[in-house]
């Protein structure tokens, strides 16, 4: 049973103050409905009671898979992130942990989770085809620039894993990357051990890739 809080949140319309039902930890391996509402971000859509406006605003919740063995702290302010990873720790000391401050950083690591993939690795990859693929278009002069490159799949059978790069013109693209590139800086010598998981090391985002490059 997932675990629920109250939450007041404002509408962006109305600007009318409201209750919703909200969650405290989902557990994924404990109920796959709340899962799926969660990876298609329904979880997060609100209407108003007063003027029937439909939203979208995420809030703090964990996101938990036994199987795994991990956890995601989605932190959009209000939680005592410390506090939640000693405690998570102290129950589960085999868990991987992770601290996010955005819903699209949440459904990434647990797509690389999901795949059985190292995020550590993955989010190095983001940021050198990040860097990679801004830098192309600024060579072409072209008006689309890259906010953000996200993991999407692996792609067993053909051996290559697959990003989403986000941007300003809202258009789809896809980088493909050999596996073996994967594989390559899993077996780098200078990299191995900053892939391996550290006590206290749970915010593995674009700065932390951007320290290693």
């Amino acid at each position: 049973m997932a675990k629920t809080k109250t939450i007041t949140i404002e509408c962006p319309k109305c600007h009318e103050a409201f209750e919703i039902k909200g969650y405290e930890t989902i557990n994924a391996s404990l109920d796959e409905e709340l899962k799926a509402k969660l990876i298609k971000t329904e979880l997060f859509k609100h209407t108003c009671p007063e003027c029937g406006e439909v939203f979208s605003e995420p809030y703090s919740l964990k996101y938990q898979d036994m199987e795994k063995e991990y956890m995601v702290i989605l932190d959009m302010g209000g939680v005592d992130t410390a506090a939640i990873a000693e405690e998570v720790l102290e129950m589960f000391p085999n868990y991987r942990l992770r601290i996010v401050k955005d819903v699209m950083d949440l459904l990434e690591k647990i797509h690389i989770f999901e795949s059985n993939l190292n995020d550590k690795i993955i989010t190095y990859l983001d940021h050198k085809i990040y860097e990679d693929v801004s830098a192309k278009l600024r060579a072409e002069n072209s008006p689309i620039a890259i906010d953000k490159v996200l993991f999407g799949s692996f792609e067993f059978q053909k051996k290559k894993v697959v990003f989403g790069a986000l941007n300003n013109a809202g258009k789809q693209i896809f980088i493909d990357t050999p596996f073996a590139d994967y594989k390559a800086l899993a077996n780098s010598p200078r990299l191995v051990p900053c892939f391996k998981e550290k006590e206290g090391e749970y915010v593995i985002d674009k700065a932390w890739a951007e320290a290693l490059a």
